[in-house]
């Protein structure tokens, strides 16, 4: 199915920006056309990949729940897809195998406003569990796992026994964090809008559909490589203890957030940005050259832990 939909001035911007997704979407008519996903192209499933020490296999991971706090909601839907990729190149070859399933919680239920957003309702999940040992054996058998906000699909993932060490001892990959979207042109990190810069749009909120319609992004650029090369850049969180209460402005503007449960501003910053950062906040946020915040690296494994 395809939309087409009127050209509106700000996509000059992107045109003027070059950006290869204009190429794919801008219509001599100005008209942009959106194409509608519903499964991953047929011809990557059926390719021959004789698989060499340079490829490996890393999992795309979605996961839709009762609520967002990983302490106390559940998972309802999980969604898992193994890929071949190339361990030097950074791009993805060939989708191997998938693992998906409703999952009816213990202690939740699952709200309106839940099913509203994911199309799941309690009938749906009713006697359906996940086979954690099938998804336990995929994530083993990766280089990393990759979620669009693994921020949060790390901390659900972690707080279910069956799969919490395994998890733990991996690398996590976000395509949400570790692409500099803005500066590519993209109005929003959202994968619902990035979509749409890349030309198509699909029904999202189901956690099968979402990593496809994930890695399909991901074919049409470089940004595995980009996330991957930002995997590896060291890390190292800044938490601004005792910043005085009128620094907040400034530190919320360069990209700190608030840490409720420790009252103070923190973030994460790469090891080279650090003295820039050190010489940031003596300058900018602690009286009188005080500055006491507090540097400490961050183990690879560790990222996007809770």
């Amino acid at each position: 199915m395809i939309t087409r939909l009127p050209f509106f001035g700000g996509l000059v911007y992107y045109l003027d920006m070059k950006k290869f997704f204009v190429d794919k979407v801008f219509n001599k008519d100005r008209s942009v056309t959106i194409s509608e996903f519903k499964e991953l192209p047929l011809d990557l499933f059926a390719k021959v990949v004789e698989k060499t020490p340079d490829m490996g296999f890393c999992t795309i991971l979605d996961t839709e729940t009762t609520g967002l706090d990983y302490e106390n909601d559940e998972i309802i839907e999980i969604a898992l897809r193994k890929w071949i990729y190339h361990k030097k190149e950074h791009y993805l070859i060939k989708p191997v195998e998938e693992y998906s399933s409703l999952n009816e919680p213990v202690k939740n239920e699952i709200s309106e406003a839940i099913t509203e957003i994911t199309g799941i309702t309690k009938e749906d999940v009713k006697g359906k569990k996940i086979d954690w040992s099938i998804v336990s054996r995929i994530i083993g058998e990766s280089d990393f796992i990759l979620a669009h906000n693994a921020g949060f699909d790390r901390p659900m993932i972690e707080a279910v026994p069956e799969v919490s060490e395994i998890s733990a001892s991996k690398i996590w990959a976000c395509s949400l964090a570790q692409v500099d979207w803005a500066s590519k042109g993209f109005l929003s990190s959202k994968q619902e809008l990035l979509s749409i810069f890349h030309g198509f749009h699909y029904a999202g909120h189901r956690a099968l559909t979402d990593i496809d319609a994930l890695a399909f992004i991901l074919l049409q650029g470089d940004y595995l490589k980009e996330i991957l090369n930002n995997a590896k850049t060291k890390q190292v969180r800044v938490d601004c203890v005792k910043a005085p209460f009128e620094s907040k402005d400034i530190l919320k503007a360069s990209g700190f957030s608030w840490d409720g449960a420790n009252k103070f501003w923190t973030r994460l910053v790469s090891e080279p940005e650090l003295e820039e950062m050190k010489v940031f906040l003596t300058d900018e946020v602690y009286p009188k050259g005080k500055m006491v915040a507090e540097f400490t690296p961050i183990n690879i494994r560790d990222r996007f832990k809770a």
